[in-house]
């Protein structure tokens, strides 16, 4: 797994952890997560903290339900894992351990984009969806 999908999965544990709709699978990887973090060193090579070289804060108690803390926390796990490669690992480690236990989320943070480029041909319907849960009848 590499790392973008290791961080796609923060998102899809918080969404799993938080609310009404929480998941004993969920807040399971959601707990994991904040070990995770809470054990993180403080800079690459797991040393003592030099300015120099420290990663960005990691904050162990973000709530899987604040969007904001969840995007800031997803962010500076992106920045770490770019800046140490065996915490890039820990974290895919993680996200193999975890992300077949999470159910799939959807939430609005994700984006379709789809386009018939200019010039295109197209003779009958064209469809363009994200997610499709059901049958599509074109009458």
């Amino acid at each position: 797994m590499d790392v973008g999908s290791a961080l796609a999965l923060v998102t899809t544990a918080a969404s799993a952890a938080a609310g009404g709709a929480a998941t004993a699978a969920g807040e399971s990887a959601w707990r994991s997560l904040m070990d995770f973090v809470r054990r993180a060193p403080t800079r690459a090579g797991g040393g003592p903290e030099d300015p120099a070289t420290a990663g960005p804060a990691l904050d162990p108690a973000v709530d899987p339900g604040d969007e904001a803390q969840v995007r800031v926390l997803t962010g500076r796990l992106a920045e770490r894992a770019d800046a140490d490669e065996e915490f890039a690992a820990r974290l895919c480690r993680w996200a193999e351990q975890y992300g077949p236990t999470l159910p799939l989320v959807h939430t609005e943070r994700s984006e379709v984009h789809n386009t018939v480029a200019d010039g295109a041909r197209i003779q009958g319907h064209v469809i363009q969806a994200q997610d499709i849960h059901g049958n599509i009848n074109l009458g």
